[in-house]
């Protein structure tokens, strides 16, 4: 469910990384946000508990150069490892334009990889979806430790589709600037080939766009390392851009000149005016009136209304610090609850500033997502 904004010509890319617990998820995006220069990523968002390095999702958006003259943002998420949080992973899940799996390597993992993968593709059977029929890949993850299974034995039992793999070392950022070039370059491709972005010819005498690989923009990224990849998609000089531009250039006449056409949303399940079985983050919390806005607010989410989604989602928070006996009334109100419920100052500024977007119907699936969280959060410190 890639989400398409036409007036300021920009693509927003939805990547998950799945695997079991403490196999690499979360240390993937942390390289990935180090390594990516301040103006071109956004902030890295984690929620964590002390069995899970990971209970929500962590939140990475990587904005890429333009691309034919669309800009192409990626947003990165993680799904928390433990199975009894499977309820979130189903959400987080939830219109993912590209899986990253990434697999534990230690012999006594195993067992573990092999849930995960079955968990992960039950999930995408409860919406309706294949994991051949998803562009994904493989990271072979913790190459750099002792007792690792091979990984053409890896490959041949996880594999089945065979996916484009690596070997990778998350702490040490090995191999993962790879994947995610990959990864990148798999849904673009899947999404032309869908009809989500579609050519039309220039017209005539029309100069040709600029070149998007200007230095301005470039991503500083670790260097290629051919050694670490399959070689089953294509290959570059080493740079994300440089992979995007080389999908672009094996089809030129095609992509001079894009025009853009957004997918329609789908329409969410519904059963008795309830979302049926699926992902669902209210699950978590107990039944009464904050568990019914959560359940609004997936609803509006699942149904692609994005601006809605974030405008219940603040009403509701706004709602919450005007009924607190412990916080005075006045603009300043929502700010003192967001405070006094421990939620750190640039977390409600962002959500303030998301809802603030929203507000003018500029709201994105990442948007109604922080939003939904935000309130989650909410709810659990109340």
């Amino acid at each position: 469910m890639s989400s398409v904004n036409l007036y300021a010509k920009e693509i927003s890319l939805k990547i998950v990384y799945y695997g079991p617990g403490l196999g690499g998820k979360t240390s993937s995006l942390q390289h990935i946000h180090r390594a990516i220069k301040a103006d071109a990523r956004g902030q890295l968002v984690s929620l964590s508990t002390g069995t899970d390095r990971t209970l929500y999702f962590d939140f990475l958006p990587v904005k890429l150069p333009k691309l034919r003259g669309y800009t192409i943002r990626v947003q990165l998420y993680t799904v928390p490892g433990q199975v009894h949080y499977n309820s979130t992973r189903k959400l987080v899940l939830t219109g993912a334009d590209g899986l990253v799996f990434v697999a534990d390597s230690q012999r006594a993992r195993h067992e573990a990889n092999v849930e995960s993968l079955s968990n992960l593709r039950e999930n995408l059977r409860e919406q309706g979806l294949q994991l051949d029929r998803v562009p994904h890949l493989f990271q072979y993850n913790k190459r750099d430790v002792s007792d690792v299974m091979p990984v053409s034995e890896m490959d041949q039992q996880l594999n089945v589709h065979h996916a484009p793999y690596f070997e990778t070392s998350a702490t040490a950022g090995r191999g993962v600037f790879e994947a995610l070039k990959s990864i990148t370059t798999l849904v673009l491709a899947d999404l032309r080939r869908r009809g989500v972005w579609r050519a039309e010819a220039l017209p005539a005498g029309a100069p040709e766009p600029a070149h998007p690989n200007a230095p301005a923009n470039e991503l500083k990224d670790e260097p290629s390392d051919p050694g670490l990849y399959a070689g089953r998609a294509p290959t570059t000089d080493g740079s994300i851009s440089a992979s995007l531009q080389a999908l672009a250039d094996t089809d030129p006449d095609e992509m001079l000149g894009a025009d853009l056409k957004p997918l329609e949303p789908e329409e969410a399940p519904v059963d008795g005016g309830v979302l049926a079985r699926g992902a669902a983050l209210s699950e978590i919390l107990p039944s009464g009136p904050g568990r019914d806005a959560v359940v609004a607010i997936e609803y509006l989410i699942h149904r692609g209304d994005y601006p809605n989604a974030v405008a219940r989602a603040a009403k509701v928070f706004n709602e919450g610090a005007a009924a607190s006996a412990a916080v005075a009334s006045g603009p300043e109100g929502p700010a003192l609850h967001a405070l006094m419920l421990g939620i750190p100052g640039d977390r409600y500024l962002r959500f303030r500033e998301t809802a603030a977007r929203a507000a003018s119907g500029g709201a994105s699936s990442a948007d109604a997502l922080f939003a939904l969280f935000f309130l989650v959060d909410v709810a659990l410190r109340r």
